[in-house]
């Protein structure tokens, strides 16, 4: 009676860090974090003898973290971070939807209709909403001139008695300029709204078109935020989003090398004129072997943020397919963020950030399109779609370098990577993604021959592959990529704010 008792406690142990892993997919754990609840799993389980030392190593690297977070010099719940634990995310729009409907719903009363319901934080509600407000008023449902100006403005020098600055200039437009809303023309005369909306007077009828045009343009603002947020997750969790509690349950060891790998791939970048550190370690190695061994493997999950060919080996054709599409919608979802932030003056020989650019979208974006391509490489291999990859093959896209470390590189005299070379002389990516450009192989390999560069195993025609494995290392406390050593000055740095800007 006694050992069933214990039985069912250590049951229910095992199902609480099921779930606190699984919660810890849609965070921003550390390794470190993730090790010390597998630890509690009891992972060593089903890992090698090496894997067992690299996780207890890990640990016990983690535990120093632990005493000085017991000792208050750490104000957080994590071990080893001060860092933001949460994604950001935009609320939505239920402050200019429930101005819009309200302004509506005068209009509608006196027509006979019903105001529609929409989701205020997902844009293909709104979307379908306006389209029957802009029907009722009367108004085009083009889209309107963005909420936030396409051209960038570059500082200008101001001279005083004082001596000389830069600032931005004032933007650009006539007196009385509406900021993207419709011309005021277009709404219908006072003859069409007596005959088309009898009872609603001149007053509430610009009223209601004010808020809607408003609510229009705030829309197109949200999508884009949409777009950033899926390339940002995306980036770093793959589609660890999609993966349901039930079946992310049903295999421990399955769920310990998710955990893991996730948290590997949510390490944030450092301060270097090297290489950052890849995601795959031994001990994710070994977590791997153990989940494919296990009876109860769940290839699904493995898949949703791995694309080996040995994971995929174990999925049907039909859940490959499905992968399939969902890898090319995050590349257009990837690649409409792409567009939008990309100048089309810039020399693409030159990818170093300047005045004005939007580094942080561009290089989110930028991750995530390669990380969606790769995965779309390797389920094409899988599925035998050679043909497909041989008709439009999209180029890789580079990040924007910061200024201060491209000098940096120069210093050292590095040059920018090959690959930049290469990507200038080829289509834009996400034309190609979006079906307005083509982009064989075939030009790929003759533009990787011309700057003696391997098109298959340098990732451009071939999957990419990591060349090494890394060692399992506790991933440091950042301040803009930089190490903090002392968690007690991490954690004052990050009550001032001094976090990737945000307070």
């Amino acid at each position: 009676m006694r050992k069933g008792y214990r039985s069912v406690e250590s049951e229910r142990t095992e199902d609480e860090v099921l779930r606190r892993l699984y919660r810890g997919l849609r965070e921003r754990r550390l390794p470190q974090d993730v090790a010390v609840d597998l630890v509690e799993l009891r992972a060593d389980r089903w890992l090698s003898a090496a894997g067992v030392r690299d996780l207890y190593g890990l640990m016990h690297r983690a535990r120093a973290w632990r005493t000085a977070q017991d000792a208050g010099e750490i104000v957080d719940g994590t071990i080893g971070s001060s860092m933001p634990q949460a994604w950001r995310r935009h609320p939505g729009l239920a402050r200019a939807y429930a101005a819009a409907t309200t302004a509506m719903a005068v209009v509608a009363a006196a027509v006979g209709e019903s105001v529609p319901a929409a989701d205020p934080a997902d844009p293909a509600s709104l979307r379908a909403w306006l389209g029957w407000a802009l029907r009722l008023l009367g108004l085009p449902d083009e889209e309107p001139r963005p909420a936030r100006p396409t051209v960038r403005r570059r500082p200008v020098p101001v001279t005083w008695y004082g001596g000389t600055y830069h600032r931005l200039p004032k933007p650009s437009g006539a007196r009385g300029d509406r900021g993207g809303h419709v011309d005021a023309r277009k709404r219908m005369d006072a003859a069409t709204r007596r005959e088309r909306l009898p009872g609603v007077s001149v007053r509430a009828y610009r009223r209601a078109v004010r808020a809607v045009l408003h609510l229009q343009q705030r829309t197109g603002v949200l999508a884009a935020e949409r777009d950033r947020e899926a390339a940002v997750a995306f980036g770093k969790t793959r589609l660890a989003h999609l993966v349901t509690e039930e079946e992310f349950m049903a295999c421990p060891a399955t769920a310990a090398f998710t955990a893991y790998y996730v948290a590997r791939l949510n390490m944030r970048t450092t301060f270097t004129s090297g290489s950052q550190a890849r995601p795959m370690d031994s001990l994710a190695e070994a977590l791997l072997e153990g989940a494919l061994a296990s009876p109860t493997c769940q290839p699904r999950v493995l898949a949703s943020v791995l694309t080996r060919w040995r994971v995929l080996d174990m999925l049907s054709d039909a859940e490959c397919g499905e992968l399939l599409g969902r890898y090319y919608e995050q590349m257009a979802a990837c690649a409409r963020a792409l567009r939008r932030c990309f100048d089309v003056n810039r020399d693409r020989l030159r990818m170093v950030v300047r005045a004005g650019d939007d580094s942080s979208t561009w290089n989110a974006a930028s991750r995530a399109f390669n990380q969606a391509r790769t995965g779309w490489l390797n389920l094409t291999r899988s599925l035998g779609y050679d043909d497909l990859v041989e008709a439009s093959c999209p180029g890789k896209v580079p990040a924007l370098v910061a200024a201060d470390v491209a000098a940096w590189h120069a210093r050292e005299g590095h040059d920018q990577h090959i690959d930049v070379r290469v990507w200038a002389e080829l289509p834009l990516p996400w034309d190609v993604v979006l079906g307005d450009a083509d982009c064989p192989a075939e030009l790929v390999r003759q533009v990787c021959r011309r700057h003696g560069v391997d098109p298959e195993t340098s990732g451009w025609t071939q999957p990419y592959q990591q060349d090494l494995t890394e060692l399992p290392e506790p991933a440091p406390d950042l301040v803009h990529g930089v190490t903090v050593s002392s968690p007690l000055l991490a954690s004052i740095m990050r009550r001032a704010g001094v976090y990737s800007g945000q307070a």
